[in-house]
């Protein structure tokens, strides 16, 4: 008996990197009409985005690692496998004719990330990047507006607001 062949491993449109300048776009930047906006804008830049603002907020990471030397190339050789191991390879992982099931690469990352994180001690250096990093996410969030907002937005046409500000009732 013969065991189904498994599907095929295809990469979904939200794991992809945008390109850098859609991302930069000053001509898309707006200040949002209304608090449901704002979150509307950023619940779809994340989903968007989410590639972009993870290799920001790891390269602010980086820059603030620019004084310990040592722990700046341990780190770098980290992230690169975790793109070589995780993000880069569409085929599971073989060593010596055995296949690594990518829950045990993903394991075996972390546990070498927060080994890292414990040996060179700079959690206060990732937790204020973090911070810096979201900022900088819920900044470009709000501001951005996503093509498609008016059209996919669960609010509708309620934020279309062509004529006035106050809408219909500026008559009243």
């Amino acid at each position: 008996m013969s065991t189904p062949a498994e599907p095929p491993v295809t990469t979904t449109s939200s794991a992809m990197l945008r390109p850098w300048p859609q991302f930069l776009d000053l001509s898309a930047l707006s200040i949002p009409v209304s608090l449901s906006e704002s979150t509307y804008r950023v619940t779809q830049n994340f989903r968007y985005f989410l590639p972009n603002y993870v290799v920001l907020t790891l390269i602010i990471f980086l820059l603030t690692l620019l004084t310990r030397p040592l722990s700046l190339l341990f780190f770098l050789c980290l992230f690169a496998a975790w793109v070589y191991l995780v993000l880069a390879r569409d085929d599971p992982l073989t060593v010596l004719d055995y296949d690594i099931d990518q829950r045990f690469v993903i394991g075996f990352l972390a546990v070498a990330t927060f080994g890292a994180l414990f040996w060179s001690h700079v959690w206060m250096k990732l937790f204020v990047s973090l911070l810096i990093g979201a900022v900088f996410v819920l900044v470009h969030g709000v501001l951005r507006a996503p093509e498609d907002s008016i059209e996919d937005s669960p609010y509708g046409s309620l934020l279309n607001v062509v004529d006035s500000p106050r809408g219909g009732y500026a008559s009243v």
